[in-house]
């Protein structure tokens, strides 16, 4: 595979362990270097006592507001009373979360150090800053116009990237009293919420009327502190510095350590956010992309900033930062900015048009420039409400988020595994020279073609319409010849099923059973014999959950725990056996798994690892683990029945996550995405790595998506990409060949939304026009 000039392991390495991970040398049963003894991972909190709901705050509600379905054991919002804060310690009904707990009714804001200024009414000072690069930097205007230009391009040409664009941040704490140097519990609760806001997994999303509700969407945008300074050495991603200055303003001194602040680190890869105290009752200001690089970020006001510590009512919910963010992301004040008129435009089709700003929490509707009956999307981050009156973005402004992160942004996101990144299973067989495809349309339904040992159906280049709107690849399941049950997140982050029972759809042909749930990650299934289905997600408090079918009914959720930064991998080699498999906070892998009559585990199996784990089962007892290091090389462990190995170094510079198959005893094969986007594979024999230990066969390809992979018989496997073109292609070994050939495709048609298991970029009407 292409290596990298850089970033190789050490030849002389040790094969028991991975880059960054310390020897596992255990002392009073942790090991020396502070890991988690077997029983445990870091920072995981469980229940008071086991519980069948899972709850994204306080108890499940018997019904939902935001998409009139009922929640049947899950919750939406907060975090449960009974599970443990990112701290650790117990979060109580009702308290904050991080840092200091405040009261019911008060808002947190204290000052030990002079006087501070609370505002009661938003203000954001971006167009100021705006209209004055725009006066004194010719390059500035230039810049914006290209930038317009390539953004109608992209939208218009319904472009989207694929994955979790994972934005590092660094956090510069400039403060001038005591309670302006703010903690690190409020800064992680502000990152927690661009997470949900940008992600569209805020519950409070709830309050937007039906009307508005289909416009909803998820921006495929993540953010983290940064883990490495512009130097190269480790950080935590927060700066604090004191300064002299009792407050500033949108001159951007505070992004300069001349005059009174502190500089930015580099623009390009990293997103700088500067907290401190403003004055004039400015909120925050941003500066839109295309502007100077020294000055390039958003600065907030302490006291608009998190959720905890100082942050004041009304804006102490974290939406300052989501809004002044969103424009650096280059989306505009929802109404325009044209002052108190109808005229101007924030180049989003799908946000009405409105007059001006709306502050407080309007009452619905507001009607405004003649956009009744509906009126204003004051619900919208882009307007000026308090923190509790905006929720959502729409699908347009994504558009315009994404083209921003795909052009004049490009260098500042990863958009590796170290994300969300979900499982497989898109690909099934359900019989000898039976092959089953469920893909996203652009649309966002489901869509299906099979092969029935001598044909395409519906055609070559066709597919049956299965209706929905999902927010997740389909992830399906055969428990017995002719059968399939495929799973999808809905619009509200809830889990949705259908089958085909071997003459018809159910419930219907476009028609879905809802099973529940606000969840933080697609399911990931398991069947371990007939009628018998387990499924495993994630909740809000990113505990692993797990329902289940037993042929008569659905059970669930039962909490499982842990804090868990992967979705689940699961695998069943046996009856009522289950090997469930996620990476912790530590980025380490952990396993746990039911022996058919009780749930063992968190058992600690090392690690740093920079893709989620890829297991399967070749024989009874036997599981072969795989992941991608933090050298982007692949590494592979192995239970025998009695013991686990250590990581083997396999090689290789890896852009996806690996996709292992086996079709038959001691025989695995493992595919992957090189840096030139091309499908490479090995494979092992039973008593050898092909072609070598550390190499691969090159397969051809230029893939946007991790390849999957299916195998209906011994020494067959059919193995699925998808194009720059967004169509579906596939590629067969017959037992002794490559069809079409070693680096040839059969293209298969269609315009993907989705196809591995990344989260679509937004709702969509699902009257859209389809392109598959």
């Amino acid at each position: 595979m292409p290596r990298k000039a850089n970033g190789r392991a050490d030849k002389h390495r040790d094969d028991d362990r991975m880059p960054g991970e310390a020897p596992a040398t255990e002392q009073n049963g942790h090991a020396a270097n502070g890991q988690p003894a077997a029983d445990g991972m870091p920072m995981t909190g469980a229940p008071a006592s086991s519980s069948t709901t899972m709850s994204g705050g306080g108890s499940p509600a018997a019904d939902m507001g935001g998409g009139g379905s009922p929640a049947a054991d899950m919750g939406g919002g907060g975090s449960p009373a009974a599970e443990m804060n990112a701290g650790g310690s117990p979060a109580g009904a009702g308290m904050a979360g991080g840092g200091q707990a405040s009261g019911a009714g008060m808002s947190g804001a204290t000052d030990t150090g002079g006087q501070t200024e609370l505002p009661n009414r938003r203000q954001c000072g971006v167009m100021d800053v705006h209209r004055r690069l725009l006066s004194t930097n010719p390059a500035y205007a230039a810049a914006r116009s290209a930038l317009e230009t390539a953004t109608m391009v992209y939208v218009s040409r319904e472009e989207r990237f694929t994955g979790v664009a994972r934005i590092p941040c660094v956090v510069h704490v400039v403060w001038n009293t005591n309670a302006q140097n703010i903690s690190q519990a409020q800064i992680d609760s502000q990152i927690d919420v661009l997470n949900r806001d940008y992600r569209a997994t805020n519950p409070d999303t709830s309050i937007v009327p039906s009307v508005f509700s289909g416009l909803i969407a998820d921006s495929r945008v993540e953010f983290f502190l940064a883990t490495e300074d512009p130097n190269g050495n480790p950080t935590t991603g927060v700066t604090r510095t004191q300064t002299s200055t009792a407050s500033f303003g949108t001159d951007d001194k505070v992004k300069s350590s001349a005059t009174g602040g502190i500089d930015p680190w580099d623009p390009a890869n990293y997103l700088n956010i500067w907290v401190c105290q403003l004055g004039g009752g400015l909120l925050g200001y941003a500066q839109f992309p295309g502007g100077p690089a020294n000055t390039d970020g958003v600065v907030i006001l302490h006291s608009g900033f998190g959720t905890n510590g100082t942050a004041a009512a009304p804006f102490d919910l974290g939406r300052t930062t989501t809004h002044e963010v969103g424009h650096y992301l280059n989306l505009f004040h929802i109404w325009g900015d044209d002052g108190s008129g109808c005229s101007g435009s924030d180049e989003c089709a799908d946000t009405p048009n409105a007059a001006g700003p709306n502050f407080g929490v309007p009452a619905f509707p507001h009607v405004t420039c003649s956009n009744g009956p509906n009126g204003d999307l004051f619900y919208d981050y882009m307007d000026y409400t308090d923190d509790r009156g905006m929720v959502m973005f729409t699908t347009d402004q994504v558009a315009r988020m994404q083209a921003t992160l795909d052009t004049v942004r490009k260098d500042l996101p990863d958009f590796g595994s170290g994300g969300t990144p979900e499982p497989a299973g898109s690909i099934v067989s359900w019989g000898a020279n039976r092959l089953d495809a469920f893909v996203l349309g652009t649309d966002l339904a489901m869509y299906h073609k099979w092969w029935n040992g001598s044909a395409w159906g519906p055609s070559v280049a066709g597919y049956e319409y299965m209706g929905g709107i999902c927010m997740s690849a389909p992830e399906v399941a055969s428990w017995g010849p002719n059968r399939l049950d495929a799973f999808v997140l809905g619009t509200d982050h809830a889990l949705y099923h259908k089958w085909w029972d071997g003459s018809n759809w159910g419930p219907s042909a476009t028609g879905y059973e809802y099973l529940g749930g606000v969840c933080m990650s697609p399911p990931r299934l398991a069947t371990w014999g007939p009628d018998r289905l387990d499924a495993f997600v994630l909740g809000t408090d990113r505990a692993l959950y797990h329902k289940w079918w037993d042929g008569s009914s659905w059970n669930g959720y039962e909490y499982l725990g842990g804090v868990c930064m992967s979705p689940p991998e699961v695998v069943a080699w046996g009856p009522d056996r289950l090997d469930a498999f996620v990476l912790g906070t530590d980025n380490a892998v952990y396993h746990k798994w039911w022996d058919g009559s009780s749930w063992n585990g968190y058992e600690y199996l090392g690690g740093v690892c920079a893709s989620p784990p890829r297991v399967v089962a070749w024989g009874e007892n036997r599981l072969d683990l795989f992941v991608i290091g933090t050298d982007s090389a692949l590494y592979h462990k192995w239970w025998d029945g009695s013991s686990w190995s250590g990581y083997e170094y396999m090689g290789g510079v890896c852009t996806t996550a690996p996709t292992v198959v086996s079709w038959g005893s001691d025989r695995l094969d493992v595919f992957l995405l090189g840096t030139d986007f091309a499908l490479y594979h090995k494979w092992w024999d039973g008593s050898s790595w092909g072609p070598s230990v550390t190499g691969y066969e090159y397969m051809g390809g230029i893939c946007t998506d991790e390849p999957r992979v299916v195998s209906w018989d011994t020494n067959r496997l059919d193995v699925f990409v998808t194009g720059t073109d967004k169509q579906l292609y596939h590629k067969w070994w017959d037992g002794s060949s490559w069809g079409p050939s070693v680096t040839g495709y059969e293209g298969l048609g269609g315009v993907i939304s989705d196809f591995k298991v990344t989260v679509p970029d937004s709702p969509a009407s699902i009257g859209q026009g389809v392109k598959i």
